[in-house]
C-alpha cells in the first residue's frame, strides 16, 4: 500500500534554464534524508508541462536511477492524449516506476467516454495507478462520484490524489461513496491541509519543496498517535504555506535554495509570480518557527 509522505521533486535549473542535474541529485538524498515515504516525478510542482518530452524522459531515467528503489518512485504519465500518456506510462514501467499518476488530458479536454478509455489504456500496466484531480486550467476537475466510477472501471486503478476545493469535502465524499475500490487518497495544495486531509482518511500527501522534512514529522507524528505534537508543528508551519499557496514554484525553489539543496532558484513556469525582496526577508523571518523542526542544512556539493 502506499501511504505517507510522497515528496514531488522539483527540476532544478540552473540560472540560464537548463537542467541542474546534481541539483536534482542533492535534491533526492535531501527528500531521503527527511525521511520522506515516496517521491514523484515530473508533476505540475515538477513544472512538467515547461520540459520537452526528451526531457521529461531524462527525468524519470536520472531519478529512477538516483532513488534506486530505496523508497517507492512514482512517475506522473500525464500527456495530451491517450497515445502520448501510454507513451510515458511504458517509459516509466522499464525505467523504476513503482506507480503510475495520471491527470486526465489537459489543453484540449477528453469527453467522458474518452476519459475512461484514457485511464483504462493507462491502467494496462502493472503498476497501481492514481488519479490526480488536479484544478483548473491545467487539470480538469472531476466530483468525487466521477472519480470512484473511474476506479471502479480496472483493478489498477486505486488511488487517488485530490486538490480540487473543497479537498476536504471532497476526501469525505471519496472514502464515503467508495465501494471497496479505493486503497487511498492522497492530499496536495503543498500540504497545507496534512492533519485534516489525515483525520478525513487521508492515506498521505504529496507536497512540494524544501518543507519536507517538517511535514514527515507530523505525518510520522499523527501515525504514532502524539496528535496534539503534530498539530503543533502544523501550526508553526502554516504562515510558511500560505506563502507556497500564493507564490507556488517560486517559493518552493527558493526554500530549497536557500537551504543549499539546490544552486538556483530558476523557475520556467511562464506566470510564476516572482518573489521580491520583501517576500523574502518575510520567508526568512517566518523560518524560525519550524527551523527545530528540520534537518540541519543541506549544502549544495
Amino acid at each position: 500500500m502506499l501511504a505517507g509522505i510522497y515528496q514531488i521533486l522539483q527540476t532544478p535549473f540552473d540560472d540560464d534554464g537548463a537542467i541542474d542535474w546534481k541539483s536534482f541529485a542533492n535534491q533526492i538524498e535531501y527528500c531521503l534524508a527527511a525521511g520522506v515515504q515516496g517521491l514523484v516525478a515530473p508533476a505540475l510542482a515538477s513544472e512538467f508541462f515547461t520540459l520537452s518530452d526528451a526531457e521529461r524522459r531524462a527525468v524519470v531515467e536520472f531519478a529512477g536511477d538516483a532513488i534506486a528503489g530505496r523508497v517507492p518512485f512514482i512517475v506522473g504519465a500525464q500527456g495530451l492524449n491517450r497515445r502520448i500518456a501510454l507513451e510515458f506510462a511504458e517509459h516509466a514501467c522499464n525505467h523504476d516506476a513503482a506507480a503510475l499518476m495520471a491527470m486526465p488530458p489537459y489543453l484540449r479536454k477528453a469527453s467522458k467516454a474518452g476519459l475512461r478509455e484514457y485511464y483504462r489504456a493507462l491502467a494496462q500496466f502493472d503498476r497501481p495507478l492514481i488519479i490526480q484531480n488536479a484544478p483548473a486550467p491545467i487539470g480538469t476537475p472531476l466530483t468525487p462520484r466521477e472519480l470512484v466510477d473511474l476506479l471502479a472501471i480496472e483493478d489498477n486503478i486505486l488511488y487517488i490524489k485530490e486538490e480540487t476545493n473543497p479537498i476536504l469535502q471532497h476526501i469525505n465524499e471519496i472514502l464515503a461513496l467508495d465501494t471497496g475500490n479505493c486503497a487511498g487518497v492522497f492530499g496536495g495544495a503543498n500540504g497545507a491541509y496534512l492533519i485534516d486531509e489525515l483525520k478525513r482518511g487521508a492515506c498521505g500527501n504529496m507536497p512540494a519543496g524544501g518543507l519536507v522534512d517538517a511535514q514527515v514529522k507530523i505525518y510520522n507524528l499523527y501515525r504514532a498517535g502524539d496528535i496534539a505534537e503534530a498539530e503543533r508543528i502544523s501550526y508553526s508551519l502554516l504562515p510558511l504555506l500560505n506563502y507556497a499557496t500564493v507564490y507556488g514554484v517560486s517559493f518552493h525553489k527558493f526554500v530549497m535554495w536557500r537551504r543549499g539543496v539546490l544552486k538556483s532558484p530558476f523557475a520556467r513556469d511562464p506566470q510564476k509570480i516572482s518573489l521580491n525582496a520583501d517576500d523574502r526577508r518575510a520567508i526568512e523571518a517566518l523560518w524560525p518557527l519550524i527551523a527545530e523542526y528540520t534537518i540541519a542544512e543541506y549544502p549544495f556539493v
